[in-house]
């Protein structure tokens, strides 16, 4: 699968942070959390899903990748020279 090279929007960038502070607190991240960027993020290696047993239920949950995790940093480190 081929990684895009269009920068992610700031929906998107806002989500990605949403869901990497629940799993942090290792709270779970829904689909649902994502609405319309779950597949940009996908496709540039940003998230991975993986099935958890919740509630005695099978349920897909999103973690965020290392390559997500960096595209974090990078992004932070962005907007605080922004300032």
């Amino acid at each position: 699968m081929g990684k895009s090279i269009i920068q992610p929007t700031k929906k998107m960038i806002e989500q990605l942070r949403t869901c990497h502070e629940l799993r942090r607190q290792d709270l779970p991240c829904f689909p649902e959390h994502f609405k319309s960027s779950l597949a940009g993020l996908y496709k540039r290696g940003y998230i991975a899903t993986q099935m958890e047993t919740i509630n005695n239920k099978n349920l897909m949950t999103i973690n965020v990748t290392k390559e997500g995790e960096i595209f974090l940093e990078k992004t932070n480190l962005n907007k605080s020279l922004d300032k």
